[in-house]
């Protein structure tokens, strides 16, 4: 993974506009509907500070805060919406194993 994307997805990390997988350690984005706008203004607003105030970050994207923040968007708007390996490993629940088991009738003495 290059610099600037590693920097990217650290800044989205930090401010919970991505989420980690905690059993295989992958990186996702919940649901769009799920986004706080406070969240990502918040990834914004790191951005443009980082690369605005500590030469690092503003030599790895030329003093333009604007590249950091339409790849911070990039890297939103193509994550996942969960976690691939959680997603390939998941079955189908078995009947009255789901979140809901089904009633058993009571047979009545």
């Amino acid at each position: 993974m290059d610099k600037k994307r590693e920097i990217a997805i650290g800044i989205a990390l930090q401010t919970r506009v991505l989420k980690t997988c905690p059993i295989h350690d992958h990186w996702f984005c919940e649901n769009d509907e799920l986004i706080d706008d406070e969240d990502i203004s918040r990834a914004y607003s790191v951005a443009v500070e980082l690369v605005r105030q500590h030469e690092m970050y503003a030599e790895e994207f030329h003093h333009d805060p604007h590249a950091l923040t339409e790849l911070l968007t990039q890297i939103i708007s193509t994550a996942p919406d969960h976690c691939p390996d959680c997603r390939s490993t998941r079955t189908p629940s078995a009947p009255g194993r789901g979140r809901y088991p089904e009633r058993r009738a009571v047979p009545r003495t």
